[in-house]
């Protein structure tokens, strides 16, 4: 089992980094080699979760389809379930999704819906069923926005993949604090497909419910920057109460002040380098972001932000920074 997981990973991975290393240059010819790797892996019903205000319609999609593009199958039925309720059914289109409209329960709460195959258009091998989880908020409620990868996940994503990826300690615990006042989004570049992959671990590890956005492989291609920029513009516009966004990047950092959010930056630089250089350049990067980024290297100092008022501002990392590759000049000369 293990093995296979591994392979799994492997398949994936080097899917997405052809994937990712042709954005800018050949993205179409790089995502087609990324397409015909994932043949094996699907066809798969994916569906993406969603933030919705309580009491208004929402549109319930799910996507069928074969390789890591999701080249979609048409004329299929898919159902939506909450609990064994059946809400409706919808035929996929030409890109293989299929798109019911549900108006949202009045109540503020988590719907946990289910889309299936109609079990009539079930192939050989039966598509399993994916999961939608739909936060119903009032407009006025609070968020809290979180990255994934080397945010609330020690490591990258493939370790997820392979079973080896823990989780940043006190992440869950800071998280589940936020959570008794403000809902959790977590919102992440990863695409849509290893969505429930990345919804699984989070609830192995403890952390508290809340939609997870996906990126999908169109997205994925125009980078993480663009993708988060305009998701959380999305979010902000139904929801303007996003008290505070935490993430590993600086692009993060950045995006959270265009949208009014105050930014945390999770920043966890390998202090044993020893290219001075590399040290310049990141503590040029720090000092080209705005002052009120908050740069912090564990979820204890998060939690003294939120809940006790606390500073740390990005100009004692810069120095350091500076110190370290002055230091690592002298030794140099020694």
């Amino acid at each position: 089992m293990k093995q296979r997981r591994i392979a799994f990973a492997c398949l994936v991975g080097a899917a997405l980094l052809l994937a990712l290393a042709g954005a800018e240059a050949r993205g179409a010819a790089v995502s087609d080699i990324a397409d015909q790797a994932g043949q094996k892996l699907l066809p798969a019903l994916r569906a993406s979760d969603l933030l919705v205000e309580a009491g208004q319609e929402a549109a319930l999609e799910a996507s069928l389809g074969t390789g890591l593009r999701k080249e979609g199958l048409d004329g299929k039925r898919i159902q939506f379930f909450l609990g064994e309720q059946l809400l409706g059914e919808a035929g996929t289109d030409g890109a293989g999704t299929a798109t019911l409209k549900w108006k949202v329960p009045r109540k503020a709460a988590d719907y946990r819906i289910r889309a299936s195959l109609n079990p009539a258009d079930q192939t050989q091998e039966k598509v399993a069923d994916a999961d939608i989880f739909v936060a119903a908020r009032a407009k006025d409620a609070t968020l809290v926005v979180v990255d994934l990868d080397r945010t609330v996940v020690q490591s990258g994503f493939f370790s997820v993949l392979v079973g080896t990826a823990k989780p940043m300690p006190g992440a869950a615990v800071v998280l589940g604090r936020l959570a008794k006042d403000s809902t959790i989004v977590y919102l992440t570049h990863r695409p849509d497909f290893l969505a429930p992959t990345s919804k699984r671990w989070l609830t192995e590890n403890g952390f508290p419910p809340g939609p997870a956005l996906t990126s999908t492989m169109t997205t994925l291609l125009t980078g993480s920057g663009p993708y988060k920029a305009a998701r959380l513009a999305a979010v902000k516009k139904t929801f303007p109460n996003v008290l505070v966004g935490i993430g590993d990047k600086m692009s993060d950092a950045k995006i959270y002040i265009e949208n009014g959010v105050r930014p945390i930056l999770m920043f966890q630089p390998d202090w044993s380098e020893h290219e001075p250089e590399k040290f310049d350049k990141l503590a040029d990067e720090l000092a080209a972001l705005p002052d009120a980024v908050q740069v912090v290297s564990n979820w204890q100092q998060v939690a003294a932000i939120c809940f006790e008022k606390a500073a740390f501002p990005k100009q004692d990392v810069e120095k350091r920074l500076r110190d370290t590759a002055k230091e690592l000049r002298r030794k140099g000369k020694d």
